[in-house]
């Protein structure tokens, strides 16, 4: 079997399918893009064809085309096995799935049947009659609760797990396992009783977790409970509705960014159906990068209390390095997006329609909630503002708000551009200070990271390796892992390409070969360039060898003149000048 994952990942183009999720550019032998696994701004992803392979230099994610499905879609071994399999044309024979993948199956049919489960209940069962008559009153047609699996859970103790349990075998530990049941001294029972169900997709479409709204009247009972966090489902990680509107997003070009359940549905129906609930308030990382595999385009429609429009100034900041466009719908009379849409379609879509770019919604919400007139409004508005302006790196769009700012508080523009300065710098000092912090807490020396790099000129040089093998002395490296791949690579058979040799190099070096395998060195675009490169580099790290050889003499030097063993002082006396000349030569 391993064969035959091995002819599944050497048939199956990682450039091609990478590329299908993330921008990438040719960087001279590699490819080149912005990593999905993390938010930046200068790329640092990095693809290669001939080692078929990827690495981020940002993060450190980095392995071959199964692993980035594994990572990118969520995908299991299996499945991503599976995936490219069918993809190039291969049947996979009897694999053994690892425990890991069984689980997981197993979690994935509980949560599908747990959908039907509720679903058929309440489409056709009397019990879940309430249920029903709450949603026509919310006005949620039959064709939305099909589209979007809307279910019961009826209001009893054992009710879902009685069914998987006792009629399809399933383990009180599986359901706790997804979330199901909640275990007690008295045993267990049903997380979710007497309430409308949500079934909570996840990209690829299966059920990962669940939404329940009470029908009961108790205040005691939580409005909406929530599946809580498992191996599965990450309220952080999905969209609701995104698997169910994917399509319609990607027509509209856009995607209206809600925060529950039954804003979505009331906006479905109004026709505005490129819809999705960010789970709360909290938009977050990983939700942007869904977001950005589908457009570019997001409106922001969160519910007017001050707690939604902080989570507005919030989204703004992690959609940023994304480079997403935010626009904002501003709602009115403190109702909520699925309220405007279940009562007035049209109004809804003319809302929608006049949603305004973040900035400009920034300053008119500000200046409308403090008086910018007086002294301390001035100085509120100020620190509410200017920091987000500050980040705009587009000078002629800064221009635009500068004055549009300067005119609302009535004071010059330059005042607001030596604010914003002001602002920067602060910043900038924080950003400093982080970065000295981190090279302080840095373990890896100046001479490890010389080593790495001319391992990386070497394997993506090999010519160049050959012309200067006899410099490449074993006792120039500190990293010994280095050195054992570069002493292989100095004796591997003619002409072998760079994915064959990784093939027999022992795994706890492969990933250091990958890593300098990968670095970007697009910039060395001569001949010339690289030789240079290569003599300024050895140089630097062959006086540093010479130089950590010379601190380890000292204390010897040291010890044999306390001693007076005049014969060993004055042969490390001479050690130590000739290492001197050396570096003299260098």
């Amino acid at each position: 079997m391993n064969e035959q994952v091995e002819e599944i990942k050497s048939k199956s183009d990682i450039v091609e399918i990478i590329g299908q999720r993330v921008i990438l550019k040719k960087a001279g032998r590699h490819f080149k893009g912005l990593c999905p696994f993390h938010s930046e701004k200068s790329p640092s992803f990095i693809v290669s064809p001939e080692r078929q392979s990827y690495k981020c230099f940002g993060c450190g994610e980095g392995g071959d085309v199964i692993s980035f499905l594994q990572k990118y879609e969520g995908m299991s071994f299996l499945e991503a096995l599976e995936t490219l399999a069918k993809r190039v044309g291969i049947t996979l024979e009897s694999f053994r799935p690892s425990n890991q993948d069984l689980v997981k199956k197993r979690q994935l049919e509980i949560m599908r049947l747990a959908a039907q489960y509720y679903h058929y209940l309440l489409i056709e069962h009397k019990i879940a009659e309430e249920a029903r008559e709450y949603l026509r009153k919310r006005g949620v047609i039959n064709e939305t609760r099909e589209r979007f699996q809307l279910g019961y859970a009826p209001n009893s103790w054992r009710g879902v797990s009685d069914f998987l349990i006792k009629k399809k075998n399933y383990t009180i530990e599986e359901l706790k396992s997804v979330g199901l049941v909640i275990t007690g001294e008295s045993g267990y029972y049903d997380r979710f009783r007497g309430r409308v169900m949500f079934p909570l997709r996840d990209h690829k479409g299966d059920v990962i977790g669940f939404s329940g709204r009470t029908l009961l009247r108790d205040e005691k009972e939580a409005k909406y409970i929530n599946s809580p966090e498992t191996q599965l489902y990450s309220k952080g990680k999905m969209l609701y509705g995104l698997y169910e509107n994917r399509e319609y997003i990607r027509k509209a070009d856009r995607v209206v960014v809600v925060e529950g359940e039954l804003d979505v549905i009331p906006s479905f129906q109004s026709g505005v159906r490129e819809v999705v609930a960010i789970k709360g308030s909290a938009f977050t990382d990983e939700q942007a990068r869904l977001v950005a595999r589908y457009t570019r385009n997001v409106v922001f429609a969160l519910d007017a209390d001050r707690a939604g429009q902080e989570a507005m100034k919030r989204a703004v900041k992690v959609a940023e390095p994304y480079d997403l466009s935010i626009r904002i719908v501003q709602i009115a009379e403190g109702k909520d997006p699925g309220d405007v849409a279940s009562e007035n379609a049209s109004k809804w879509k003319e809302m929608i329609r006049g949603s305004v770019l973040f900035y400009d919604f920034l300053i008119e919400s500000a200046c409308l909630r403090i008086d910018p007139k007086s002294g301390e409004g001035v100085k509120q508005v100020t620190a509410e503002v200017i920091p987000t302006l500050s980040s705009i790196s587009n000078r002629v769009i800064l221009a635009h708000y500068v004055g549009v700012f300067a005119k609302k508080l009535g004071v010059s523009e330059n005042m607001v551009y030596e604010e914003i300065e002001r602002v920067r710098k602060k910043g900038e000092l924080r950003i400093l200070s982080e970065a000295v912090k981190n090279i302080e807490q840095s373990s890896t020396s100046r001479r490890e990271k010389l080593e790495e790099y001319l391992l990386s000129l070497i394997l993506q040089f090999p010519e160049l390796s050959l012309a200067y093998a006899h410099d490449l002395v074993d006792e120039l490296f500190v990293t010994r892992s280095i050195a054992k791949i570069i002493a292989l690579f100095l004796t591997r058979k003619k002409g072998e390409k760079i994915g064959e040799f990784a093939k027999n190099l022992p795994e706890e070096l492969r990933e250091v070969l990958d890593r300098a395998y990968l670095r970007d060195l697009s910039l060395l675009e001569t001949e010339d360039m690289v030789k240079k490169e290569y003599t300024q580099t050895f140089v630097e790290l062959s006086s540093l060898a010479l130089k950590d050889e010379m601190k380890r003499l000292t204390p010897q030097i040291s010890q044999a003149e306390a001693e007076g063993d005049r014969e060993k002082l004055t042969a490390l006396q001479q050690e130590f000048v000739r290492l001197s000349q050396r570096i003299k030569v260098l």
